[in-house]
C-alpha cells in the first residue's frame, strides 16, 4: 500500500531554507539536497513504518536524509504520512542569533 504524503507549511519552509543555504554554498548543491529529500519521501510513502519512533508515545517518527544532516519528522495516520518538519541536526536549539 502506498501512503499519501502531507507536507506541512513548516516542513515546506524548512525545505526552502535548506535549499537556499546549500545553493549559497555551491550552485547545484541545493538541488542535490532536494533530490535526496525526494528520494526519502518516496521511501516514506512506500514504507513509513520502517523507521523508528522518536517519542515515548510511539506516534512521532524520524528518518535521516542521505548525505545531509537533516531528519524528517513525521507521523503515520491512517493512509497518510504527515511531515511536520525537516530538522537540521547541526543547529543548536538554544542558541539565539
Amino acid at each position: 500500500m502506498k501512503y499519501k504524503l502531507i507536507i506541512t507549511q513548516n516542513a515546506l519552509q524548512d525545505e526552502m531554507e535548506a535549499y537556499h543555504y546549500y545553493e549559497d554554498i555551491r550552485p547545484g548543491l541545493g538541488d542535490k539536497f532536494l533530490e535526496s529529500l525526494e528520494n526519502r519521501y518516496n521511501a516514506l510513502s512506500e514504507h513509513p513504518d520502517y523507521y523508528s519512533y522518536s517519542d515515548s508515545n510511539k506516534i512521532i517518527r524520524d528518518v535521516a536524509i542521505d548525505v545531509f544532516p537533516y531528519l524528517i519528522i513525521y507521523e503515520v495516520s491512517g493512509n497518510y504520512v504527515i511531515v511536520f518538519t525537516i530538522h537540521n541536526t547541526y543547529k543548536k536549539p538554544y542558541t539565539h542569533g
